[in-house]
């Protein structure tokens, strides 16, 4: 009872909101900021950054509230704001860890990736073309699959984890992992064929 008297509250938050309510929108905020917050410093590891994130979450919001349209929780709305803008934080600072992920098909989804060996006198023109080409392909997903991928190989999340963040089943992280390799892995041949075959050597193999 007490649950559900919550769920119908919050839906009375939601409605007040979307009418323009700037004090029911402060109420969900207080309700999940915590959550937000929590969620961007684990993507960031950095707490200035997670702030900064908290911020830009909620005025994105405050500004979409229109387009909430209730098929999930708001907490679950909020989160998926959050690790998209978290992400594209991370976009700009990692990319090339990415690209090595792409590569490792022995790591299967819910298990946490293997240490990878790196050579530390790898050649540079190599290093910066594996992460351009890693940034391009990336363009090409759509958001869900970009930031379930990245999550995933890039942060090390398992798939339980990335279900329960993103109110999905275990299973449909997985779909989405594989349809994000899929796609990755053409694009990259696509874009290194004529500029880079070195690069791509190994996804040819």
């Amino acid at each position: 009872m007490m649950n559900s008297q919550i769920a119908e509250s919050e839906k009375a938050l939601v409605a007040r909101a979307r009418a323009g309510s700037r004090t029911a929108f402060g109420e969900l905020v207080r309700r999940h900021s915590h959550r937000v917050y929590g969620m961007s410093f684990r993507i960031l590891k950095n707490r200035e950054d997670a702030e900064d994130n908290l911020q830009n979450v909620l005025c994105k919001a405050f500004g979409k509230i229109q387009q909430f349209e209730g098929n999930s929780q708001f907490s679950t709305w909020l989160v998926r704001i959050a690790i998209n803008e978290a992400l594209m934080m991370l976009r700009k600072r990692r990319p090339e860890e990415v690209a090595a992920s792409i590569e490792d098909d022995s790591t299967s989804d819910g298990q946490e990736p293997k240490a990878e060996v790196r050579d530390s006198h790898a050649d540079p023109e190599r290093q910066y073309l594996t992460k351009e080409l890693a940034t391009k392909a990336l363009e090409i997903l759509n958001p869900t699959l970009k930031y379930t991928f990245i999550l995933q190989k890039g942060e090390g999340w398992t798939s339980r984890e990335l279900a329960e963040a993103l109110d999905i089943t275990p299973e449909l992280v997985k779909s989405r992992i594989f349809r994000a390799r899929v796609r990755l892995r053409q694009r990259l041949l696509n874009l290194g064929k004529p500029a880079a075959p070195m690069a791509l050597q190994s996804y040819n193999s």
